[in-house]
This record gives C-alpha cells, structure tokens and sequence, in this order.
C-alpha cells in the first residue's frame, strides 16, 4: 500500500507539471497573437510624407516601407502626382541654393544660367550671383511681383546686358530677324518639369514715369480675363521689331526676358515667348 501510495504521488506530481507546462505555453501563445492583433499598422509611406510635411522631400529615396517592403507601382504614381519629383539636373542645383527656380538656356548663346527667386527681395540678385556673393553681373532673377505658384500669365525674367555678352547681352541679338530665325525657341526647366517657349515679340521699351498712361509690359504679370490678355497681346504684337507668324490666346503662359538697353534713356530690350 506503501508503494502504491509513493506510485499515485508520484505519477499526480507529474500531471501537475505537464499540465502547467500546457497552461504556461497556452498563455505564452495567446499573448504573441493578442500582441500581434493589437500592434499599431505601419503608416502608408505618403502619410508619412504628409506628417513629415516634407512636399520638397525626393520621393524616389522613400521607395521602401518601414518594413522594408517596396512599394507597389501605383502607390508610387500616386505619391508623383502629390509631390512631383525634382528634375535630376535642378536637384544638385537646389541644394546648394533653395532661392534657384529653374534653369533658362537659349541654344547658341551664352545664355545658360539658373534662374533665381526671392519675393521678399525683388533685388536681391541684382548684383550677387548664385553663391550670393557680391558680384557685377548678377544673376537671372525672376521679377518678385509674379507669382510662381499658382504660376502668374507671364513671368517676367530680369538680366543685365554686360558688355561683353555674358548674362542678358546676347538677348540683343534678336534685334537682328536672322538670328531669331535661327534662335525661335527658350528652353526652361522649373525645379520640376522641363519647358519649351517660342519667341513671340521683341522690342524696345523704357521704363515710364508712373504716371504715363502707357503699355508697361513690366507691370503685366497676370491675366485675370481675356480684356487683361488682349491688352498685353495687342500691344507686344505691335511694338515687335519685325512681324512673327505665331499666335496666341488666352490661358497660355509666357515668359518675357528683359534688359538694358542704351538707345533711349532707361531703355530696355524685351524678349517675350509663348509656352509651347
């Protein structure tokens, strides 16, 4: 009876343990999946840009997840469509100065220059160049009245006209109807999309007194209606040099590049092109 007793204390002992075994895997077990149930969701990667509030950021860089998971090819078109990417040839640019906008290149002239931006300082650029350090020529600089986004009707570009044709000197060779036959077309990369225009009228202009009654192509920034565009139009078309067989209507974008210009007193060249 003795051993029969030591037996069944032996073998209860054992059950006891096995079955506290079973309860400690049983609760290990549930607490992995009640954890893994209730762990927060790893953030779509373009609400994560939207918390970052980084609409600047290069888009192509967060390809991947918190997981590491490559995102799928529409979740990447749609990122695009929000935040476009910056052109591979404006990023370098940027990021040595955030005021840069664009790049405006004339192909077989000097003109080669990135463009410059600051709306809390019209002349800012005026005579530093894009290191912002003091220099004579300049730089390209876009005029602060215009609004880049939303984008104004024209934007108009200011540049000196150095003696030795740097900067906007070689503008004026589009007084010439040879050269502009064979210079129709300025080429303008933003920070994000390349742009083509086609030059439209050239002329010479001054700047007025304020009181002049006018067309002061310097002062038309945006065309609010078609009555604001025909005045702009009209008046390009009949100050150009020489005749050009290009139309335009209203909603299309334009550029118009100017400089000084030595004919007339406070004089200034004026090139303007249509987006194409």
């Amino acid at each position: 009876m003795k051993k029969m007793k030591e037996l069944d204390e032996k073998n209860f002992l054992k059950m006891a343990l096995i079955m506290a075994g079973v309860v400690m895997i049983f609760c290990a077990v549930n607490a992995i999946f009640s954890s893994y149930g209730n762990a927060p969701k790893v953030p779509h990667r373009e609400e994560a840009v939207l918390d970052a509030a980084q609409p600047d950021k290069n888009i192509s860089k967060e390809a991947e997840n918190s997981n590491n998971q490559p995102i799928s090819a529409a979740e990447s078109i749609v990122s695009e469509q929000r935040y476009p990417l910056m052109l591979p040839n404006m990023r370098p640019v940027y990021e040595k100065n955030s005021d840069v906008v664009g790049w405006i290149k004339i192909e077989g002239t000097c003109i080669d220059y990135p463009v410059m931006y600051t709306a809390d300082d019209g002349e800012f650029y005026l005579y530093r160049n894009f290191y912002k350090n003091k220099d004579i020529n300049g730089s390209i600089f876009i005029d602060a009245h215009c609004s880049l986004n939303p984008r104004d009707t024209n934007l108009i570009f200011h540049g000196h006209n150095m003696n030795n044709g740097s900067m906007f000197g070689a503008l004026m060779k589009y007084k010439s109807r040879e050269f502009y036959d064979s210079h129709r077309y300025v080429l303008f990369d933003t920070l994000y999309e390349s742009q083509v225009y086609e030059v439209l009228a050239v002329f010479i202009s001054k700047v007025y007194n304020m009181s002049d009654n006018v067309f002061k192509y310097y002062r038309f920034y945006d065309a609010q209606n078609e009555e604001d565009f025909a005045y702009f139009y009209e008046n390009i078309k009949r100050l150009s040099l020489y005749e050009i067989d290009l139309e335009a209507e209203f909603g299309d974008e334009f550029i118009t590049l100017s400089t000084c210009e030595n004919s007339v007193k406070n004089g200034r060249f004026v090139v303007v092109a249509k987006r194409i």
